[in-house]
């Protein structure tokens, strides 16, 4: 009964054992002009959030003529 308890013990630790509470990705800044700074965009830690909202920042409009990066007028 002893060597139960233990092992019963022993694999909820185990699994509970990975738990945090962080969330699993960071949060994304705001895309304007004062977060896409390349400054800015290299704080960023987790990769693939920083190469998203760098993505972001080249597609944004800076002015209201400018055509979105994506998008060709032949």
């Amino acid at each position: 009964m002893k060597t139960r308890t233990i092992l019963m013990a022993s694999a909820i630790a185990a699994v509970l054992a990975g738990c945090d509470n962080r969330p699993a990705t960071s949060t994304m800044p705001e895309v304007n002009n004062e977060n896409c700074q390349l400054e800015k965009i290299k704080q960023i830690e987790d990769k693939s959030t920083r190469q998203e909202f760098a993505g972001m920042c080249s597609r944004r409009s800076v002015g209201p003529n400018t055509l979105p990066a994506n998008s060709k007028k032949w």
